[in-house]
């Protein structure tokens, strides 16, 4: 009987020493596996073809490129601070050499700037480019930077566009005859805005905007169609100082007099399919400063003739 029950404990002791090791096995399995495509997923890839355009984000800077390979068209993001020397060294039309990482976006393949030139920068070292981890909206919710001695400025123009948070449909900022963008305060975008509609100042496409506030600090290489930015301190529409509450919700679908760039996604005759995919991501095709290649909402064109629609490397939100 004794023998009989230590030959029972051996056998439990074995089972429970091949299901552990069995374990351990697969836990090895899934860890390497893990690792194996974490590490695919950061070795840099070649992207080679014509590049067919660039793309501002929401927060008013080119942030991304689409390119013509033999694969197909690919959509490169990167960081604001590429923006000039890509736009220089590969202008629309030329055919552009980069090295790219990728990462998903949903179901979707999104191409990271990881180098310049037909050079494969090595992973994980410094000559390798990383992708922006702050998305344009974040940058228009954050507080902005402003130089030191700068002084107080008026700006004032036509209302063409504003950029809204698609989260709670705050306004971030408005633009103004498609080349300044003020940069709404803080205290006049109230989340509460949208349950108290007395006081609300409302949005009309080419009312008269006059903006007090400081220049924006410049950003390092970076390329936008705005030719001015600034950090609003105060605002009037129309003549009326806008208060606390600010101009409410713009929530997509919503039944405002004018819609911001990010919500237009009709498009016209001429949008390609790719940039009617990259408006859906808060993009909007870019040309030139002053000149901008996009429509900002609203019924008719409140930016020119193209479309317009976030990485940044940003994009989206």
């Amino acid at each position: 009987m004794k023998n009989l029950i230590l030959k029972t404990l051996s056998l439990g002791v074995a089972a429970g020493a091949i299901a552990l090791c069995s374990t351990q096995v697969q836990a090895q399995d899934t860890t390497m596996s893990t690792t194996m495509s974490a590490d695919a997923a950061m070795t840099p890839m070649p992207v080679t073809g014509t590049v067919l355009r660039y793309y501002v984000d929401r927060s008013g800077f080119v942030t991304a490129m689409d390119v013509q390979t033999a694969e197909g068209i690919r959509m490169v993001r990167f960081s604001p601070s590429m923006a000039q020397s890509l736009t220089a060294t590969y202008p629309v039309g030329s055919t552009a050499s980069v090295y790219v990482t990728q990462s998903m976006m949903g179901g979707m393949t999104r191409y990271n700037l990881a180098g310049m030139g037909a050079t494969m920068p090595a992973p994980s070292s410094m000559a390798m480019m990383m992708p922006m981890m702050v998305s344009p909206l974040d940058v228009l919710r954050s507080e902005p930077y402003t130089m030191v001695g700068a002084q107080q400025m008026r700006v004032q123009g036509k209302l063409t566009g504003y950029i809204s948070d698609p989260m709670n449909g705050e306004v971030l900022a408005l633009i103004l005859d498609n080349s300044t963008l003020v940069r709404v305060p803080r205290e006049n975008r109230l989340v509460q805005a949208s349950a108290a509609p007395e006081g609300i100042t409302p949005l009309m496409k080419n009312v008269q905007v006059v903006a007090y506030g400081y220049p924006e600090a410049p950003r390092y290489g970076s390329v936008s169609p705005f030719s001015t930015r600034v950090i609003g301190t105060g605002i009037s529409v129309a003549g009326r100082a806008v208060g606390p509450l600010g101009f409410g919700k713009m929530m997509s679908g919503s039944s405002s007099t004018l819609l911001g760039f990010n919500f237009d996604l009709g498009g016209n005759a001429t949008t390609t399919p790719e940039e009617l995919s990259a408006m859906g991501m808060g993009y909007m095709t870019y040309s030139s400063p002053g000149a901008m290649n996009g429509s900002m909402g609203g019924a008719g064109t409140m930016g020119g003739t193209g479309t317009m629609g976030g990485t940044g490397t940003t994009g989206g939100m």
